[in-house]
């Protein structure tokens, strides 16, 4: 009987370490409440009405500015363009862009003396009334000259060519260089430049000129048309 007692008793103190061991049911605020607590939002969907872009295919989010990267119409997927083609800002789909070239005559430095006799450009020994005729390959009408300006160094905002980037590169520009008088015009330079590629991506020419003409410059603009 006595050993009985002691079964019971180390099985009811071990029960109670058990117990004690577990601990009290968590109670305090702050802990998760299946009930009260709201759900996580949902992920909103890309639509036409909720997006004025296109969608992104990975992430579903809106692509707002859309680029060859990621084109396409409102609330639809975006695609990459491939390689040559751009993102039409408003027609929002991939293209193959036209690139053009225009070609401004900038500045030049003329020789303070007609060196064909070393003498003044203008009987009254003014400077020369300079004016300059650019030609671009298969333009299809003449290039008005550029505005008439005394100085011997002349600069200039008028007679550029437009021309397709294609066409520059395969063939040369040219260019005459003129002082114009009263009773006949004296031809101070005549020349002719092949544009490369990297004369296009630098965007200014520089070019050194004869004895007449010390130096020329043209500024190389591109851009994309339709």
């Amino acid at each position: 009987m006595k050993l009985t007692h002691r079964i019971l008793t180390c099985l009811g103190l071990a029960s109670f370490l058990l117990l004690a061991a577990c601990g009290p049911e968590d109670l305090s605020p702050g802990g998760p409440d299946p009930i009260t607590d709201d759900p996580p939002p949902l992920t909103e969907l890309c639509t036409a009405e909720s997006c004025e872009g296109c969608c992104d295919p990975t992430t579903n989010k809106c692509v707002m500015t859309r680029t060859a990267d990621a084109c396409g119409p409102n609330g639809s997927t975006c695609s990459k363009c491939t390689t040559g083609m751009m993102c039409h800002p408003s027609k929002q789909q991939c293209y193959t862009p036209t690139i053009r070239t225009k070609i401004q005559p900038l500045r030049a430095q003329i020789a303070p003396l007609d060196p064909s006799d070393n003498s003044d450009w203008d009987v009254d020994g003014s400077p020369p009334d300079v004016v300059i005729q650019l030609s671009c390959p298969n333009t299809p009408a003449a290039v008005p000259p550029s505005e008439e300006v005394e100085s011997f160094t002349p600069t200039w905002t008028k007679g550029s060519c437009d021309v397709l980037s294609t066409d520059l590169l395969s063939a040369p520009i040219q260019f005459t260089v003129i002082d114009v008088d009263a009773i006949f015009d004296d031809p101070i330079a005549s020349a002719q430049y092949q544009m490369t590629r990297a004369d296009i991506d630098r965007g200014v020419v520089e070019l050194t000129g004869s004895s007449a003409l010390l130096s020329v410059a043209f500024q190389v603009t591109t851009y994309y048309a339709e």
